[in-house]
């Protein structure tokens, strides 16, 4: 019978960190966050948390527009001044990296970092003025923020909030951010999109599944006993779209 030359106390000092560099190793890439480098080091967390400076001042069309927009240069000069009147961080190095491209008459390069197919259509504007009222009354409510801040419930919850925590909801907490990273790898998908759309009020009720023939000889009478009853049209008269028919999103 061959012994070993090691005993029990020495084995274990050396399988456990073999095992443990094993397990390090073995992460997976995409659970560290993909940081991309910006032409300026713009810092989210500076400018939103110690700053107090609200998402739609710089991103100012999202509430009336299509797309959420990228300031302007002029936004940014705005606080920090143009070369000749410096009013915010005259010495910084990356505030005049932006000065520079004022003096220039050239946009900043930002390097895009939300980004959608073409053939998706996903209005900023809607999003931010939904009521939030939309939704079903359960929704959110087991929001753990500790334990699961980007779980459905809690997206939800940040979304129903309003105000800067609705921009949370789909892009994570950007005020915390040094560097702007996708929270959510599935950022986007359908599937992600279809997990909120799905809460909304009647969203499941309103797929017309009976049959067209049942209502032939009153079809606009039961059309709008329907659409009542699956919420299609809100208080105020207007219709709600089919949050979860294809072109809603798509073109």
């Amino acid at each position: 019978m061959i012994r070993s030359r090691f005993s029990p106390l020495a084995l274990l000092f050396l399988v456990v960190p073999t095992v443990l560099l094993l397990c390090v190793s073995a992460t997976p890439t995409w659970a560290k966050p993909k940081l991309i480098e910006q032409p300026i080091a713009f810092s989210h967390k500076l400018h939103v948390s110690q700053n107090g400076i609200a998402c739609q001042y710089c991103h100012l069309y999202a509430r009336r527009s299509f797309s959420a927009g990228v300031p302007p240069v002029s936004t940014c000069l705005g606080c920090h001044g143009s070369n000749k009147m410096k009013i915010v961080a005259p010495d910084s190095a990356e505030v005049n990296k932006m000065r520079d491209y004022w003096a220039q008459g050239d946009p900043i390069p930002w390097v895009k970092i939300h980004d959608l197919p073409d053939f998706v259509r996903f209005p900023h504007k809607k999003h931010i003025n939904a009521e939030s009222s939309r939704f079903v009354d359960e929704a959110g409510q087991g929001c753990n923020l500790d334990k699961a801040p980007r779980s459905l419930e809690c997206r939800l919850s940040q979304f129903r909030t309003g105000g800067d925590q609705r921009c949370q909801a789909c892009h994570g907490a950007v005020p915390e951010m040094e560097v702007v990273y996708k929270v959510d790898d599935n950022f986007g998908s359908m599937g992600w999109c279809l997990e909120c759309h799905l809460q909304v009020k009647g969203a499941v009720e309103r797929k017309r599944t009976g049959s067209t023939l049942a209502g032939w000889f009153h079809a606009k009478e039961n059309d709008a006993k329907r659409e009542a009853a699956a919420q299609l049209v809100s208080d105020k008269g207007y219709h709600n779209s089919n949050m979860s028919d294809c072109v809603t999103c798509h073109y």
